[in-house]
């Protein structure tokens, strides 16, 4: 019964029952389930600016030399992969949608309105964003840099940052992962009580299949080009990663998944100041399963409303702007999408009827999408440290 401990199993056992109970229990259960759910998200979204803050801090801080280069070398290269993934979803879709025999679907949106709110908030103050934090962080950190390693001060900041990142990981792994599952119930249970799922796969059941497969794919083939093409490594790669992956279709946010995430790359990167950096700096900008289903999600409206397909000298400056509105994202349930609707807009010729089609969908396959980014982010890590460090990349 050892398997009953592992977070994987826990979490398994936390869907499936929350989605059976879903249709037996009433408005009201799913409702106080729900607002545990809700504070328990409300909580560590307060906490999460610091976490994201000390993370940075500790991991530049600490860093001899060349923070400067691995930050530019980590944006650089979450605008270059956020670009890839978004042609490759162009591309795919724009071979394989044709396919499908797309029919037009109206009020689509109109069937997901949810009457399950929560009963209670503690209304906790928004002190400074997590996107704020993370510029203050790498801004501090580069600035540490510039300080010789013997100065007092700087040894004594040092030494701050990881007594400081050191309590809230172990606040991280004796609180708020072992409360996790109660989250994930509280969510799920609501999930099902609106039967979401089943009116996605019976409405938009084509386009999301392709979708998902294309995710698998391209996922898959990250770990396989971070691990050097060695099968039997990545496979082990993506097992590490799973439980992080896994947490992520549950919450729905990357930013709150992100404990799990830093736990699972360390074990994979071996380096726990390079996965302090890496995983905090690019939790909310690089989301490749939004990159993939959004542009998915796009064509296959255009198609069903009648739109013509882009073209690709009109897609180009539509990636320049979606990776620009990425770097504006948070990493909580539905929201990075919101960033993207104006460039939808603008640039592919959305209408708000069309938009408000799309946010729906987006929210209700958030969970797929959101796995698919934190398990691409684990991906992401072993590329950039097979840049940076080869020897240990191989290891």
């Amino acid at each position: 019964m050892r398997y009953l401990k592992e977070l994987p199993v826990q979490l398994l056992i936390t869907i499936l029952t929350a989605l059976a109970l879903g249709a037996v229990f009433d408005k009201y259960i799913v409702s106080l389930f729900y607002t545990i759910s809700s504070l328990f998200i409300e909580i560590l979204i307060f906490i999460l600016p610091f976490m994201v803050f000390i993370f940075i801090f500790r991991a530049l801080v600490n860093i001899k030399t060349g923070s400067l280069h691995l930050i530019l070398l980590i944006f650089g290269g979450v605008t270059l992969s956020n670009s890839i993934a978004l042609f490759v979803a162009y591309f795919f879709g724009s071979t394989f949608l044709p396919l499908l025999e797309l029919k037009h679907c109206c009020d689509f949106a109109a069937k997901f309105n949810s009457h399950i709110t929560s009963l209670l908030s503690l209304g906790l103050p928004n002190i400074i964003d997590t996107n704020k934090a993370m510029i203050v962080g790498i801004v501090l950190g580069i600035l540490f840099n510039f300080i010789k390693q013997e100065n007092k001060i700087k040894k004594g900041v040092q030494y701050f940052s990881i007594v400081l990142s050191d309590g809230i990981i172990s606040f991280l792994q004796k609180i708020f992962i072992p409360l996790l599952p109660l989250y994930v119930f509280g969510f799920c249970l609501k999930l099902s009580y609106d039967q979401s799922l089943i009116h996605l796969f019976e409405q938009y059941g084509k386009v999301f299949a392709a979708s998902m497969f294309l995710v698998s794919l391209y996922i898959f083939l990250l770990y396989f080009i971070g691990s050097r093409g060695n099968l039997k490594k990545t496979c082990e790669n993506l097992s590490i990663m799973a439980p992080a992956g896994l947490t992520g279709f549950s919450t729905m946010s990357s930013a709150m998944t992100m404990p799990v995430t830093l736990t699972c790359t360390e074990e994979t990167t071996k380096d726990r100041h390079f996965t302090d950096l890496i995983i905090p700096s690019t939790a909310n900008i690089h989301m490749l399963g939004d990159d993939l289903t959004i542009v998915m999600t796009a064509l296959s409206l255009l198609a069903i409303s009648g739109h013509s397909h882009p073209d690709l000298l009109t897609f180009i400056p539509f990636v320049l702007a979606f990776c620009l509105a990425k770097l504006s994202c948070v990493g909580i349930p539905g929201a990075s999408v919101l960033v993207v609707l104006p460039v939808l807009q603008n640039f592919l010729g959305f209408t708000p009827e069309m938009i408000s089609v799309l946010t729906t969908i987006y929210i209700l396959q958030d969970s797929f999408g959101t796995a698919a980014n934190v398990m691409g982010n684990g991906a992401f890590a072993l590329l950039i440290q097979r840049i940076i460090s080869p020897k240990k990349a191989n290891g």
